[in-house]
């Protein structure tokens, strides 16, 4: 299992990149989980993908990798 956490400040976009990675995840036939897909957020998990990058074509977005040990 891999998760992906998105973290920022209140109104910086998380809800658009959540909905972006999950869409394009799931469109590729992976099986992704958005967490409170059903109430949080839902019209932005609606919107097509040009849309939510769109909305982020001003956001700084750094990805980061770590390993857990199990």
């Amino acid at each position: 299992m891999i998760n992906i956490v998105i973290e920022g400040p209140e109104k910086s976009g998380k809800s658009h990149l959540i909905a972006l990675i999950g869409n394009y995840l799931r469109e590729q036939g992976l099986d992704v989980s958005i967490q409170s897909e059903h109430t949080y957020n839902a019209d932005v998990l609606k919107m097509n993908a040009a849309e939510l990058v769109e909305h982020l074509t001003e956001t700084k977005i750094i990805i980061t990798g770590l390993r857990t040990f199990s």
